[in-house]
């Protein structure tokens, strides 16, 4: 069965329409087969792969094209299903029996059988080696998707099953992690005073109170090693209270007697009597002062604290403590004269450049993403001095607050 007659049988319905333009018999025959969908195997030595051709067909069988890619009398074809193995056909056998002529020796009869001499020559033994090697890869992309029924409620372990644990994390490499965060404070202003100023001292812890809307913005760096960080940064806070301080200035007046008791006693023969009498400073003129006010003290300031991280989860707990050094950037208000009724403006009363805190705190870090932790707890701080320079009464801020933040993980 000719090649033809194969391919018709195989494909009678195909045509088939290739172009190439300098291309390797290789590349053309992958173009066949996915115009075909029919499997090609050959040895690619015999084909000579990488030979370049240049053909343009349209509406040719299988066979035609084939007989136009390989020369039809070098290669043969075998169909197998949806696959053509291509062949090399062997050449015929090249044997040459050169003709020996008959010994004539003298002195011996004629016709006697002389064995003939028979030279073999060009000897040609060619092995066509098939080799059908069918190679299919497929890469499939698989989404798999957790299916939660209802009976299997959904858990915190299913929620935040893509963040990364923070425990994880503490190894003992020195980790740089900036971050900015948010502080809201209740300010409770502490007032002390000598002997001499007992009656003053009253009067500001009466007069005086805090204010809910202190607090301060943050940007903090953190150096993490393990289970500890080491942090510091800057920070610009203000510490706000309210004044609400009364007096009266009375001037004039007079003394205004009055008997409470009398009575007499007996001394021989005379009488002696005894009048108690109580006296009372009547004002003629008092005048009632008042000053209601807003106090603000800022400061840009400088912390430094040590913090341990304790495992929770995939969550960190922790506890701090350090010290906060303030820088006075200015205040506003009325302060209580400690010498006399009335007040003084803050602008004329010298402040400290710099107040040194204590700071306490702890909270929890969660993370958000792979970059970003959320921070949120709790700080307590106050002044180890005075704020002012040279007043007689002294006076040291105390804040309990809430402070939130985010870190970012490099």
């Amino acid at each position: 069965m000719t090649l033809y007659s194969v391919a018709q049988q195989k494909n009678p319905d195909n045509n088939i329409s290739i172009s190439a333009v300098n291309e390797p018999i290789s590349r053309v025959l992958d173009k066949l087969s996915r115009n075909t969908g029919i499997t090609f195997s050959y040895n690619p030595d015999h084909i000579e792969a990488s030979r370049l051709i240049s053909l343009n067909l349209k509406d040719k069988t299988l066979a035609e094209a084939l007989n136009t890619i390989l020369p039809p009398e070098k290669f043969g074809y075998r169909f197998s299903g949806k696959q053509v193995v291509i062949f090399r056909k062997n050449p015929a056998p090249d044997i040459s029996l050169p003709q020996t002529p008959i010994n004539e020796t003298p002195g011996k009869a004629v016709g006697k059988q002389v064995p003939d001499t028979v030279f073999i020559t060009n000897t040609s033994i060619q092995k066509d080696t098939i080799a059908v090697r069918d190679t299919i890869t497929k890469y499939d992309t698989v989404y798999m998707m957790r299916t939660i029924l209802r009976e299997n409620p959904i858990t915190k372990k299913d929620i935040f099953s893509n963040q990364t644990s923070l425990p994880e994390e503490q190894t003992k490499t020195l980790k740089f992690e900036p971050g900015i965060s948010l502080s809201w404070f209740i300010v409770h202003p502490f007032y002390k005073a000598s002997e001499q100023y007992q009656e003053k001292l009253e009067e500001y812890r009466n007069s005086n109170s805090g204010g809910q809307i202190s607090g301060s913005m943050n940007i903090d760096l953190k150096l993490n090693y393990s289970r500890f960080s080491f942090g510091s940064g800057i920070s610009y806070a203000a510490f706000r209270g309210k004044l609400d301080y009364r007096y009266n200035n009375s001037t004039g007046g007079f003394f205004l007697k009055d008997t409470l008791d009398a009575y007499y006693t007996l001394i021989e023969a005379d009488t002696s009597w005894y009048y108690v009498i109580d006296s009372s400073y009547i004002p003629q003129n008092t005048q009632a002062y008042r000053y209601k006010t807003s106090l603000s003290h800022r400061y840009f300031e400088i912390p430094a604290y040590l913090q341990y991280n304790h495992p929770a989860g995939r969550n960190l707990l922790y506890v701090k403590a350090g010290i906060i050094a303030g820088f006075h950037s200015g205040s506003e208000g009325l302060m209580i004269m400690p010498d006399s009724d009335g007040v003084v403006e803050t602008d004329d009363v010298k402040f400290r450049p710099v107040v040194f805190s204590y700071l306490l705190g702890a909270g929890f870090m969660i993370p958000i993403n792979g970059r970003l932790t959320f921070d949120g707890g709790m700080t307590y701080r106050q002044h180890l001095s005075s704020v002012f320079s040279g007043f007689p009464v002294e006076v040291r801020i105390r804040a309990f607050g809430l402070r939130t933040g985010l870190v970012y993980k490099f």
